[in-house]
């Protein structure tokens, strides 16, 4: 199996410049009929909302209808949308990736100290009073939040 290999920034932007420079989508796969010479071909056409004429992107007699519905479906405003969506995809690793270095300092910071297990319990008890108040923290006076559980106590989290 062939190694992955990321689509790098410059290939994203060669597809996004050929995608804005292209004709506009929607695109539909038809076959038309040349009423001269009875042959028929199928065509990619620009059909824009309004009643305007259709556009020929593109027409080829030997396509197949796979590679018609597959070329009219990959019209420049679905390739903007699948860049965006790489790129929305990578911030959202770049934010993985950063939080989880966040995460391994502070693991290596609680087990240098001895509190691993203390924290875990933190989280247990944080997770029992979550499920007794799912609303959880309340805003105190004095700036802190505090969680109520059943019999009405207010429970200080630092």
């Amino acid at each position: 199996m062939a190694k992955h290999i990321p689509v790098s920034d410059q290939e994203l932007y060669q597809i996004e410049s050929l995608a804005c420079d292209a004709t506009p989508g929607p695109w539909e796969a038809q076959v038309v009929l040349d009423y001269q010479t009875g042959e028929s071909a199928r065509v990619v056409v620009h059909a824009p909302e309004s009643d305007a004429e259709m556009h020929y992107v593109l027409e080829q007699a030997e396509m197949g209808d796979a590679d018609q519905q597959y070329i009219a479906a990959m019209h420049p405003d679905a390739a903007l949308r699948l860049v965006r969506e790489i790129r929305r995809l990578r911030r959202v690793e770049d934010r993985h990736e950063s939080l989880c270095s966040v995460l391994q300092h502070l693991n290596a910071f609680l087990e240098r100290r001895g509190l691993v297990a203390q924290a875990q319990r933190f989280v247990e008890v944080r997770a029992q009073l979550e499920r007794i108040q799912p609303d959880g923290a309340e805003p105190q006076g004095d700036g802190t939040a505090g969680v109520r559980t059943r019999g009405e106590a207010v429970v200080q989290l630092a």
